[in-house]
């Protein structure tokens, strides 16, 4: 016995070889047999079923009991994904912990051991059972998938990748926690070893504290919640599949390791076979490491998501084949090596993009990546040449506040030509800012854009009024990323060759000015035209608002010329979109948020239908969610000429007069009505429109037709009845990718200036973006609540006014009364008069009071009833998602054990189970 304990592994003697013989190939049917053994006897017993109902009771908590599955709104399990690696944490030791230290408390690992079996293939079975084991529970876990479905409409490709990194997880995590069973005879013991050695990959994050930012970073990346996060956003990545099965194989030969130390512990060879058997363990560990980190730089990706967001688009190929060959593109990408969490993914999919890019475009593409550190002489150059700074980043990683300096900027010349993108925040559409900038740079000239120089200064200047220096709009900077924008005086004639003129808010324009401006229009050039009721940037450009001078109303001097009327220029456009009317809706897919007015319009398909964008229109098919902020609204006036609706939103809303929104005073407007109601008027409205035809002619008096004159142009205008929607604040949105505040306001009106324009060559672009998959099946419901409310909240205000008018005829009945009494002179009369009204005017006010505290408790009552509401539908959710999730697992084990039952009940004598 001493002689075969010291023989080396695969020596002659050893069970299941035979001497002088090679090693036959792995046999997979003793694989199957150790497989069959260990995956029947864990659902032979009791608490297998327990364990498969746990696991999706706590996966369904995590995915749909908790309040910000209900405040995203979306139909998706990123609830889930961020607890997944720490539940598993739990259940994967459940697995595991029985594998060996089981095995060695019954005895029956000498047994085992004995049977003409390698190592390997001991192992292999036994792994494949716990992993068997563990896909079974996965199976069992996608009734989360089907709750998904009835709430709305996930997207199934998303959900495939989130599963397949699901099960990546536990091929790891399972490898791992066979090692720690095989340390320990004890079940417990098996366990928490097991739980703690898996913490180890989840929780390096914190490891890596202890290190400088570079390596904290390195570390990072290698942590299970890391690797999972792109199969989370629908994306299988080479790194990520590699990182987990590498470490898995790492972890089942550290196994074969620790299982075959009984061929040699304790013999005179062992300390040598123990320090070679460590030291194959670390080079191992070292090459899968050098291979994880090529993998990664490879970046070899496939996106499984609907809209392939992280695959290169057909348009950009398309663009960058247009591409002059005479004319080639060269990029200077400046990044820092090291960068904050939050800036990583920006990051990798830049990088990502440019090599996509420099690959499809041969000579056409000359890509040349920099990294740039503060006060480095690549730094100095990317400021120097193309003035791209390092942007200081603040980040709060472990609950730790960091600011730190980064380079992320690139910088496109051909020829004589440059475009510079000074940083790419997070929020940024980088596939799009890339091939704009390409395309811009790789022509020669670019298209006119004017912005006409109103009271609201996009170009910035000095503003008379605040006596304060305005900086540029966002909005305008964004189109000088791709167009030639000017300014256009107000007094001068307005170029004829401007491919597009911006007009904001024309009402505040003179009339000589918006006779101009008419005139403009009216000779057939492309015109966007922003005409807003409540322009919350500045509430006095409002055109029920009067005209101010420069230094306010107490600031004396030259008072300024009126506004004027802008009747003439909207019955040329042949719309109505009258300047005292602003829109409201109740509609609301910001659970998160329900205290957002219904000013604030949120335009989308759970607001105005499949028409909420026009899907015929290319400024508006495919866009998803917009918000206008007190928008007005647009009527067709005329059949000439043609209007055609951008935006709309149906009839769950209203409007209300500018008078009831605002309060004003002799300063202006001073503040917002609060107390203002809402009545729905169950009629939809069109917020945005295209015009486009030959205006309506006008037949003047005895005039007769010439033969010899021209025909008139055609009109071609937008008109956006809400200037907020492009205000800097959507900018900065879109900039900082803010949760679930991912709206189209810059796509819509970037897309309305290229269709005046005639270059439609990016609007593609500026719509790629993940589908706004919402909870549909909830909004329906609480639709209904808020109708429900809106009617209350009416016949409450029906009931009020009811109960006044008869107040106030009893009252004018007795001063009736007392005005016909033909018996009272004048003076007693007059007397009695001034007592009544003055008792019965105190009873009135008590009785006004009474009937508006009535009128608000009801109110109150209505909005309380439908917070109930839908918390009730939010309640129904969680107990549907629990009584469903576990429903499959409870009725395989009623199945199982009912059967087992009747087949150990077969052939029993009937009188002994009576």
């Amino acid at each position: 016995m001493t002689t075969l304990q010291k023989k080396p592994p695969g020596a002659p003697g050893q069970p299941g070889l035979t001497a002088g013989k090679a090693a036959s190939p792995i046999r997979f049917h003793v694989i199957h047999a150790v497989f069959d053994r260990n995956f029947q006897a864990y659902f032979s017993n009791p608490a297998g079923y327990v364990f498969l109902t746990l696991f999706v009771l706590v996966g369904a908590w995590a995915a749909f009991w908790r309040p910000e599955f209900f405040a995203n709104n979306l139909a998706n399990l990123e609830t889930l994904n961020e607890w997944m690696p720490y539940l598993l944490l739990f259940f994967i030791p459940a697995i595991t912990m029985s594998a060996w230290a089981e095995e060695r408390r019954q005895g029956t690992d000498e047994l085992l051991l004995t049977l003409p079996a390698r190592d390997v293939e001991i192992v292999l079975g036994k792994y494949l059972a716990a992993l068997g084991i563990y896909t079974v529970a996965l199976a069992f876990s996608l009734t989360h998938v089907a709750i998904l479905y009835w709430l709305g409409s996930p997207d199934l490709g998303v959900m495939v990748s989130t599963f397949l990194g699901y099960w990546l997880m536990g091929v790891l995590m399972i490898a791992i926690g066979l090692v720690a069973s095989l340390l320990s005879s004890n079940v417990t013991v098996g366990f928490i070893l097991g739980a703690l050695f898996c913490s180890i990959p989840v929780f390096s994050g914190l490891i890596g504290l202890a290190f400088d930012p570079r390596t904290r970073r390195a570390i990072e990346d290698l942590s299970v919640p890391s690797q999972f996060r792109d199969f989370g956003n629908g994306v299988i990545t080479a790194s990520g599949v590699f990182y987990f099965v590498s470490l898995a194989a790492a972890m089942l030969y550290l196994n074969m390791i620790l299982l075959g130390r009984r061929h040699w512990a304790g013999g005179e060879r062992s300390k040598g076979l123990a320090g070679h058997s460590l030291a194959r363990v670390v080079a191992l560990v070292v090459a899968l490491i050098g291979l994880n980190v090529l993998i990664a730089r490879s970046g070899a990706r496939y996106d499984n998501s609907a809209e392939k967001l992280y695959t290169l688009s057909d348009e950009s190929r398309a663009l960058i084949g247009q591409i002059p060959a005479d004319r080639p593109v060269y990029i200077q990408a400046y990044y820092s090596p090291d960068v904050p969490r939050d800036y990583v993914e920006a990051k990798m999919q830049l990088l990502g993009l440019l090599r996509s890019y420099a690959a499809i475009g041969g000579d056409r593409i000359r890509l040349n990546l920099v990294e740039a550190e503060p006060y480095s002489a690549a730094a100095r150059e990317a400021q120097k040449r193309f003035g791209i700074e390092p942007k200081r980043v603040v980040s709060t990683e472990e609950a730790r506040q960091s600011a730190s300096d980064i380079f992320l900027g690139v910088a496109f010349t051909s020829g004589l030509d440059e475009v510079v993108v000074p940083f790419f925040d997070p929020g940024l559409p980088t596939e799009y800012e890339l091939t704009r900038s390409i395309r811009v740079v790789s022509k020669s000239g670019r298209k006119k854009v004017g912005v006409l120089g109103t009271d609201v200064k996009m170009l910035g200047g000095f503003d008379f009024r605040s006596m304060g220096q305005e900086s540029e709009w966002q909005f305008v900077t964004e189109l000088k990323k791709q167009y030639e924008v000017s300014s256009v005086a107000l007094d001068s004639a307005i170029p004829e060759d401007l491919d597009v003129l911006l007009v904001a808010q024309p009402s505040a324009m003179t009339q000589k000015q918006i006779d101009a401006l008419t005139e403009y229009v009216r000779q057939g050039h492309p015109t966007l035209l922003f005409h807003d009721p409540l322009p919350l940037i500045n509430p006095q450009l409002a055109p029920e608002v009067p005209k101010m001078p420069p230094g306010g109303p107490m600031g004396g001097g030259q008072p300024p010329e009126p506004k004027g009327n802008m009747q003439a220029l909207l019955d040329l456009l042949g719309i109505d979109s009258p300047g005292n009317e602003i829109v409201w809706n109740q509609y609301n897919p910001l659970q998160s948020m329900p205290e957002i007015p219904p000013e604030y319009v949120f335009v989308a398909k759970g607001s105005g239908g499949a028409q909420a964008f026009n899907p015929d229109e290319a400024a508006s098919s495919g866009l998803q969610q917009l918000v206008a902020i007190f928008p007005g609204l647009i009527r067709s006036k005329s059949s000439k000429p043609e209007l055609t609706p951008l935006l709309h939103v149906g009839g769950t809303g209203g409007t209300l007069p500018f008078s009831e929104v605002v309060q004003q005073s002799f300063m202006g407007i001073s503040g917002f009505n609060q107390a203002r109601r809402h009545f729905p008027s169950n009629q939809e409205y069109t917020l945005a429109a295209r015009v486009q035809g030959k205006p309506e002619a006008a037949p003047i008096p005895n005039e007769p037709a010439k033969k010899d004159d021209k025909p008139a142009p055609e009109i071609k205008a937008i008109v956006i009845a809400d200037l907020d929607l492009i205000s800097d604040m959507f900018f900065e949105m879109r900039r900082r990718k803010m949760d679930n505040l991912d709206f189209d306001n810059v796509a819509f009106v970037l897309n309305c200036v290229d269709v005046l324009a005639g270059d439609d060559a990016y609007i593609a672009l500026r719509k790629r973006r993940p589908q706004h998959r919402t909870l549909t099946r909830l909004e329906e419901q609480l639709k209904q609540f808020i109708r429900q409310s809106q009617v209350e909240t009416k016949q409450a205000d029906e009931e009020a006014q009811a109960a006044l008018d008869i107040a106030q005829k009893s009252l004018d009945a007795k001063v009736a009364q007392i005005r016909d009494n033909k018996e009272l002179d004048e003076r007693t009369r007059e007397i009695k008069l001034l007592a009544l009204e003055k008792v019965e005017n105190r009873r009135l006010d008590v009785k006004k009071a009474e009937i508006e505290d009535e009128k608000r408790r009801k109110v109150q009552d209505s909005k309380a009833s439908m917070e109930q509401s839908t918390r009730e539908i939010e309640r129904q959710v969680r107990i549907a998602a629990f009584i469903a999730a576990p429903l499959p697992a409870l009725l395989l084990a009623g199945l199982v054990f009912g059967r087992r039952a009747g087949r150990e009940n077969q052939g029993a004598n009937p009188n002994r189970l009576a």
